[in-house]
């Protein structure tokens, strides 16, 4: 994949094909790196994900650092978390959202920081600012990755953490992914051998999400027929909300992979005893390695046993059925019962401007009434307020 004359946006499909394979083998993430930091001007990239509480290193990959001077990264270890501000102010930051070093210690920039990492491994290289995004802070998992320019590229700007913002649900659904594999590769076995060793629930579906193939905790899990189920060969959950937002999701798979998002990334479900579990779908048509997994594949759903972080109603539906902000807003207010123009008044914009978000709403969610809208917030038990 050269990058030399191609945009970012011409580069993005083949990124996050790249990424999705990384899911599957990890032994591809440098690569993924370097073909990212060659599109966005970064000399150094680096990923970690580590598996909580026990703090067990999953993964923790780098590209174009010289060999030398990742020999001696480990020696740096707290100068490097006080050069970012503290544990606390890291913690703080925003999942997804890319953060510049600059901002959390503008002394980088002027070369003023008497930090003993940036003096003595930072400055030397050349490097002027880095850009780090969170991809997972839980009880879980803790996943960071992050990108250095060098000074003769100059400061990192607007357009690279917008193109960051828009590879971070690829790149944390990839992690997430890996956690689950605890980042077995396949790269010399067949993917039913790797998905057979694992614990977790795998199942293959085409795009109308019929089961094309199961592993066998996902077998046993389709037996109990609790929280998932079949219905003929469709798969289905017992929170129809949580079926929509599947459907939605593997049609999003079977057409633009690039355009999944956050669709698909955590979709909660409840089993009856009230254990939660999360629905994790990860696209099949992209990339080298996952096309020709299973015949007629569309996506691979991966179920995990902890359940997603507690989320208001508006953030959740966001997720979910990749909605903005606004259109969030239009389904909480009408999902409470609320009329158009009750919500307009509420939001302090048009009836006519209601409407039209209802109708990317529609769209979105592939519902079609006011009254469809209720009742998947009602199946969802989402927070009120």
């Amino acid at each position: 994949m050269s990058t030399a004359s191609r945009s970012f946006p011409e580069l993005l499909p083949d990124l996050i094909g790249l990424i999705y394979d990384c899911a599957l083998d990890p032994s591809l993430w440098p690569r993924a790196l370097a073909h990212i930091g060659d599109a966005l001007h970064f000399v150094h990239a680096a990923l970690s994900l580590q598996a909580m509480p026990s703090g067990a290193v999953l993964l923790n990959v780098s590209s174009g650092i010289p060999s030398p001077w990742l020999e001696r990264i480990g020696q740096y270890g707290p100068d490097v978390i006080a050069l970012w501000g503290g544990a606390g102010r890291i913690a703080a930051t925003p999942l997804e959202e890319p953060v510049l070093l600059s901002d959390m210690n503008p002394a980088v920039l002027a070369g003023a920081c008497d930090n003993r990492f940036y003096s003595e491994w930072r400055r030397p290289q050349g490097l002027l600012d880095s850009v780090s995004v969170g991809l997972t802070r839980d009880a879980h998992s803790l996943s960071t990755c992050s990108f250095a320019r060098h000074e003769r590229l100059g400061p990192i700007g607007e357009p690279e953490r917008e193109a960051l913002r828009g590879l971070a649900p690829h790149l944390r659904r990839a992690v997430t992914i890996s956690r689950l594999l605890d980042a077995q590769t396949v790269a010399a076995a067949t993917f039913e051998a790797v998905v057979e060793a694992t614990g977790a629930p795998i199942l293959i579906t085409d795009g109308q999400l019929n089961v094309l193939y199961a592993n066998g905790p996902a077998q046993a899990l389709l037996g109990r027929r609790d929280p998932l189920t079949q219905v003929g060969r469709r798969l289905v959950t017992n929170r129809p909300a949580a079926t929509q937002a599947l459907a939605v999701a593997i049609a999003t798979a079977g057409t633009d992979e690039a355009d999944i998002g956050h669709r698909g990334l955590a979709i909660p479900v409840i089993a009856g005893d009230g254990a939660p579990h999360a629905l994790h779908v990860l696209p099949l048509g992209g990339g080298t390695l996952r096309p020709g997994l299973v015949n007629e594949a569309v996506a691979a759903i991966f179920v995990s046993s902890a359940g997603p972080a507690p989320s208001d109603a508006g953030s959740l539906i966001a997720q979910l059925f990749g909605l903005s902000a606004k259109e969030a807003r239009v389904f909480e207010l009408i999902a409470l019962g609320h009329t158009p123009g009750e919500a307009a008044a509420e939001m302090g914009i048009g009836v006519s401007t209601v409407r039209t978000h209802l109708l990317r709403i529609f769209d979105k969610t592939g519902l079609r009434r006011q009254a469809d809208l209720v009742r998947m917030a009602a199946s969802l038990a989402l927070p009120r307020g």
